[in-house]
């Protein structure tokens, strides 16, 4: 079965892409091309569903607001320039830019294109047979299996063996870790807890990001 997987820069769309292949008979169904319908970071929800029938299965990759920042900030140098986030105005305050070695952006304006984005997907993701892939979920095996249970039975996907395969100790960051680094990165993953923002930061982002997004995602994966 054909199945489609779309999420925001750094959601994680590849792990999901490759769980989804590991654990059942199906074909990965997107061009990977930015443009494309069916680019698998398409803000465009309308045409990315109108694509697509009530029957297709979509695994959709979700990442909580702060959980998104801290993986914009550790490595995604190419959406912050596709989205041009380091052209921000003079008076810009400059306790809300995030500053390293590689590059400068506005923490306001990556914030506004994931507001957008998700806000997007909320208006037409309904098309299609969607299950959300909470990517804290995913970093535990009572989590994961749920998820996967849940892709099984909403999509009548077919499993290809009795048991799942999960990835849990693969899932983000886990590459050139130590597990020491890894587990404390998994718990502060598991509380929706940032270490890499300021208190000021973490207001904000918490502060912008309207309740009735937050409630859909979270909910849609109770």
């Amino acid at each position: 079965m054909k199945f489609y997987t779309f999420g925001i820069q750094r959601t994680c769309t590849n792990f999901a892409k490759q769980l989804i292949l590991t654990n059942f008979h199906s074909e990965w169904g997107n061009v990977n091309d930015f443009g494309h319908w069916s680019w698998k970071h398409s803000p465009d929800a309308e045409q990315a569903t109108a694509n697509l029938n009530q029957n297709t299965p979509v695994i959709f990759c979700y990442k909580t607001p702060l959980m998104w920042m801290e993986s914009i900030i550790r490595n995604d140098v190419d959406f912050i320039n596709r989205w041009g986030l380091a052209q921000y105005p003079d008076f810009h305050d400059s306790e809300l830019l995030w500053k390293n070695a590689l590059y400068k952006f506005s923490i306001p304006m990556a914030i506004d294109k994931w507001i957008e984005f998700h806000i997007e997907w909320m208006k037409f993701i309904h098309r299609s047979k969607y299950v959300i892939m909470n990517q804290r979920k995913m970093c535990d095996q009572p989590g994961a299996i749920e998820v996967l249970s849940n892709i099984e039975n909403k999509c009548k996907m077919l499993k290809k063996s009795p048991n799942w395969t999960l990835f849990t100790n693969n899932v983000d960051y886990r590459v050139a870790q130590t597990d020491k680094d890894f587990d404390e990165r998994k718990k502060n993953y598991l509380e929706n807890k940032t270490t890499k923002l300021t208190n000021k930061q973490i207001q904000y982002i918490n502060n912008k990001v309207p309740q009735e997004i937050i409630d859909f995602y979270e909910k849609e994966t109770a």
